[in-house]
C-alpha cells in the first residue's frame, strides 16, 4: 500500500471516529457517565461502597392513619434484602435472596412463612442492592438514559430512566448541584391497577464514609399523603449468613 494510500485511509479513520465521538448517541453517552460519577463520588466514592458487602439500618417507618412502628432492614450482596418491623406487637419479616422472595405477615393473619408473588418479588428485588441504581450499572445490566430536566423541590435535577434487566423501568432524578438522588419514580401493581409511586430523598448524612438519606417520603399515584421512612442508624458489614435471607423450612418455627 503507498504511502499516499495509507494517509488517506489513516484520514478517512481519523473522520470516522470523531463524527462517532460527537454523535448525538456519544454525547449523552457521556453525559449519563459524568453524572453517574457525580452521584458515585457525592454518596462517598466508589471504593467506600464497593468495601460494603452487607448493611443494616434502623429507623421508623410511617404506615399511614398516624401509625408509625421500627424496621430493620438488611442487604447483603448480591441481591440480598429483608426488612422487618413490628405490628401490632408481631414481627412482620419481608425478604429476598437474589433468586425468590418470601413474606410472613401475621398482622394479616399469616403467621407462616409464604412465597411471594412474581409482582411482589419484583418490586422488592428491584431495590435490593446495596449500590443503587447506577454503581456498576453496565455491569449489572441497569441500562440508563436522560429523560429529561425537571426542577424538584425547588431544585434544577436531571432525570434518568433506568431500566432493570428484568425490564422495569425506574426514573431517578439527579440534584444538579450536588450530584445526589433527589427523586425516585417507579410503578407498583395495587390491586390489578399499576400505580406510580414518587419517592424523595432527604437529610443526607455520612456514616463510615457513607452518604445515606436520613428520610425518604413516598406517595402511590392516587393517594393524599406522604408516608416517610427515616433512618437512625446505619451499620456497614454486619455479620449476616445467607440463610438469614432465605424462606424458613417449615417447622422450623417461623422467619429467622
Amino acid at each position: 500500500m503507498s504511502k499516499k494510500v495509507t494517509a488517506v485511509a489513516i484520514v478517512i479513520a481519523g473522520v470516522a471516529a470523531f463524527l462517532i465521538y460527537n454523535s448525538d448517541a456519544m454525547k449523552e453517552r457521556r453525559i449519563i457517565d459524568a453524572l453517574v460519577a457525580q452521584n458515585i463520588e457525592a454518596r462517598g466514592g466508589e471504593a467506600v461502597w464497593q468495601a460494603v458487602d452487607t448493611l443494616r439500618l434502623t429507623g421508623q417507618m410511617d404506615l399511614g392513619q398516624g401509625l408509625h412502628v421500627p424496621y430493620v432492614m438488611e442487604q447483603k450482596r448480591p441481591g440480598k434484602m429483608c426488612l422487618e418491623f413490628v405490628f401490632d406487637e408481631e414481627t412482620a419479616t419481608q425478604c429476598v435472596d437474589g433468586e425468590s422472595g418470601w413474606k410472613l405477615l401475621p398482622f394479616r393473619g399469616r403467621f407462616k412463612p409464604e412465597a411471594m408473588t412474581e409482582q411482589e418479588y419484583s418490586a422488592m428485588a428491584g431495590g435490593a442492592d446495596i449500590d443503587g441504581l447506577l454503581f456498576s450499572a453496565v455491569e449489572r445490566g441497569n441500562r440508563v438514559k436522560i429523560a429529561g430536566k425537571e426542577v424538584v423541590a425547588g431544585r434544577p435535577a436531571t432525570k434518568l430512566e433506568v431500566t432493570l434487566p428484568s425490564g422495569a423501568a425506574r426514573w431517578l432524578y439527579i440534584d444538579d448541584e450536588t450530584g445526589l438522588d433527589i427523586k425516585l419514580e417507579t410503578t407498583r401493581v395495587v390491586s390489578g391497577t399499576e400505580r406510580l409511586v414518587e419517592t424523595y430523598y432527604y437529610d443526607w448524612q455520612e456514616t463510615e464514609g457513607l452518604l445515606i438519606p436520613r428520610r425518604q417520603e413516598s406517595k402511590a399515584q392516587g393517594d393524599k399523603e406522604f408516608h416517610f421512612v427515616t433512618v437512625d442508624s446505619v451499620l456497614s458489614n454486619p455479620s449476616l449468613d445467607d440463610s438469614r435471607f432465605s424462606m424458613p423450612v417449615a417447622g422450623n418455627g417461623g422467619a429467622s
